[in-house]
């Protein structure tokens, strides 16, 4: 039985990796137990998520400097696979971005959604950078409505 559980947990887990696959923002997930106490980690999937649409939801925060620019780079790099997104700048730094990614892999029939801020551009602005993941059966609209509430 133990064998079988454990069996389940992986695949879940692979899926999960996998999901990501094929973009930039990945590697800042997949190394999330190298990263200090100045960054917290979010990981929801199942029914918690069904009422938003969502299948997946990972996210990441952090003051680390070095991690929030992995982060700037990824977001910038994956923003030109982009379907649909809305970006902003503060002189040449990405202080947003809400990216809407085409589904990954034959059959699926969901969409990848990235969005990241980083507040600490703005002057007397709390000095966090965040970096979402989101996969669903939602669309841009609706996802920017939930973020609103």
């Amino acid at each position: 039985m133990k064998k079988i559980i454990l069996l389940f947990v992986m695949t879940v887990l692979c899926q999960c990796l996998l999901a990501q696959s094929n973009l930039h923002i990945s590697p800042v997930f997949e190394h999330i137990s190298d990263y200090g106490k100045d960054t917290k980690t979010v990981w929801v999937k199942g029914k918690e998520l069904k009422k938003y649409k969502l299948t997946l939801y990972r996210s990441i925060s952090t003051e680390n400097s070095q991690i929030a620019g992995n982060m700037e780079k990824a977001v910038i790099a994956d923003s030109k696979k982009a379907v649909d997104k809305e970006i902003g700048y503060i002189g040449s730094r990405l202080y947003y971005a809400f990216l809407s990614l085409p589904p990954e892999g034959v059959g699926q029939d969901f969409m990848r959604f990235i969005f990241y801020r980083n507040p600490s551009l703005k002057n007397n602005s709390k000095k966090e950078v965040t970096l979402v993941y989101m996969e669903g059966r939602i669309t841009m609209s609706e996802l920017k409505n939930l973020f609103k509430k």
